[in-house]
């Protein structure tokens, strides 16, 4: 099969990838490469430049770069010994053990995320060179994404210190959150007895950082792809020169990607608008941001967030034109009850400023007339630049474990979860004229997946048996002790700010009576 051979169409981010009926022989061509060989391995990858961590794509397991490398030739950013090696087994008909995760998946004749990132542009079209590779070549990615620090204003519920300082501040004041002695809360533990080397400090010498900006004007032509995570980017002065760069240096084949909380100091946002402006016409520009509860529930699940603040920001960024807005929406079991809220915001985001390309058309050739109606309100100049501002990407939060949403009582699922699932999908329509304007299929299948996992769930997990000790009893527990070290650090009320999961708390605290009876343990939830 030859490369060429296959279709692309634009996907709902317009970005081109291959045809969804075209799928599978995007996966043929990559085996008759190798049966285990990824496009991602040689165009993508994620650095974590405050703690010296990379890893190719989400999947594998991050590893560190070697300083010593570094030092002696600042390629070896993308070009560790051990990506060398991985790439390697690839080029030589092999599987990598690290790249487990899709092989499950195609063991079970699923089409794997090496087939769906080998297949998007930034990865595809340089199949032909990158095959005839040997693994020892210095090259370069096609998709960068950097954090350049885990510096942050927020400590949401979910995160941990490698990603939030603010959860380093906590943890250093106050020890790590035990929830119960058998077990561990590893994505908030992790590491906190040596959370002084979690990240380097902003005022010292960062050898990772400054191999990259060596680095980055030398791969920045290549790039396709430029998305800068955190932390809280807005925090980093890192952030602020990469967007002069991008200002000085015009590349408009380059998509850039940015997360943010919306909530930084006003000095910190004020300057990421002006620079924003600067570069939102010659390159792509999308915003990403996460919310996935509603008012003083998400206040408490996000700390550190103000919603009024968040609303005001987020609309600022709808109105600039050529930038795209992204709410990722981390859905957790203290989203459940004020998601339908949420959604019924988001909605009107989608329906205020996307435009719909029904109510516009060409005239003469030349302009286009526009129509009257929902989703065109001063925005003539988004819809010349064809951007759609508004977009939304459900996430299911499943680490840690009790803030997965399977382990709510089915009372909730029946009052909140299936009817947020219902409002979206009478919200939905599969119609290219609708552009926009309401939820897409895409985003309306990621709840309804969600949701039909905790009816599975309900269905096929019963009380008394192991299986339901293990995903709920278990998790409950966790969930008590977790909430009430955190409304005693915090000097916050859980039942105050939800008191509508009143019965799903009284059920946590008899799981964790019923788990301290089972493992005949003291629990250690008076921790502060």
């Amino acid at each position: 099969m030859k490369k060429d051979n296959i279709n692309f169409i634009k996907d709902k981010n317009g970005e081109l990838t291959s045809d969804p009926i075209n799928l599978e022989n995007v996966q043929t061509l990559l085996n008759s490469t190798g049966c285990g060989f990824c496009l991602a391995k040689f165009t993508q990858v994620t650095m974590h430049l405050g703690t010296g961590y990379v890893h190719s794509c989400h999947h594998p397991k991050m590893h560190k770069i070697s300083v010593e490398e570094i030092e002696k030739d600042y390629r070896a950013l993308f070009n560790t010994s051990h990506l060398k090696q991985v790439r390697k087994e690839m080029l030589n008909n092999q599987k990598p053990s690290e790249c487990d995760y899709c092989w499950r998946i195609e063991d079970d004749k699923n089409l794997s995320d090496r087939t769906f990132k080998s297949s998007k542009r930034f990865a595809f079209d340089h199949h032909d060179e990158i095959s005839q590779y040997k693994g020892d070549e210095i090259i370069s990615p096609t998709y960068l994404e950097v954090s350049f620090s885990n510096v942050c204003n927020m400590s949401c519920l979910y995160c941990g210190p490698e990603f939030s300082s603010k959860w380093v501040e906590d943890l250093k004041q106050n020890g790590p959150i035990k929830v119960l002695e058998n077990t561990t809360k590893e994505r908030l533990v992790q590491g906190w007895q040596d959370l002084d080397n979690l990240n380097i400090p902003n005022r010292e010498y960062n050898p990772y950082i400054n191999a990259f900006w060596k680095w980055f004007p030398e791969v920045y032509p290549k790039l396709k792809t430029y998305r800068i995570t955190g932390g809280e980017p807005l925090m980093s002065k890192e952030t602020f020169r990469s967007m002069d760069w991008l200002a000085a240096n015009p590349n408009p084949g380059l998509d850039f990607s940015i997360n943010t909380n919306l909530s930084v100091p006003d000095k910190l946002w004020n300057t990421f608008i002006e620079k924003l402006v600067k570069i939102k016409d010659t390159t792509g520009v999308t915003v990403f941001t996460s919310i996935e509860a509603w008012g003083k529930r998400a206040e408490y699940l996000r700390r550190g967030l103000d919603v009024d603040v968040f609303k005001k920001r987020y609309e600022q960024l709808a109105q600039l034109g050529n930038v795209k807005v992204v709410t990722m929406a981390a859905y957790n079991v203290l989203s459940i009850s004020s998601f339908q809220q949420f959604l019924e915001w988001q909605l009107e985001m989608k329906q205020t400023y996307n435009y719909n390309s029904a109510v516009l058309w060409w005239e003469d050739n030349t302009s286009y007339k526009f129509r009257e109606g929902p989703g065109n309100r001063e925005l003539k100049s988004i819809a010349h630049s064809h951007i759609i501002p508004i977009g939304l990407d459900i996430a299911y939060v499943r680490h840690p474990p009790f803030l997965d949403a399977q382990i709510c009582t089915d009372k909730m699922t029946q009052e909140y979860m299936i009817p947020a699932m219902n409002f979206m999908a009478n919200n939905t329509v599969d119609n290219k004229w609708s552009m926009h304007t309401s939820f897409e299929l895409s985003e309306m299948y990621k709840l309804k997946n969600i949701t039909e996992h905790k009816m599975t769930v309900t269905y096929s997990v019963h009380p008394g048996t192991e299986a339901y000790f293990n995903k709920i009893t278990h998790p409950r527990a966790e969930f008590f002790d977790f909430i009430n070290t955190k409304d005693r650090r915090d000097g916050t009320n859980f039942l105050e700010v939800f008191p509508e999961m009143a019965e799903f708390y009284e059920e946590c605290r008899l799981a964790k009576e019923i788990v301290k009876s089972k493992y005949k343990t003291t629990t250690v939830d008076n921790v502060v």
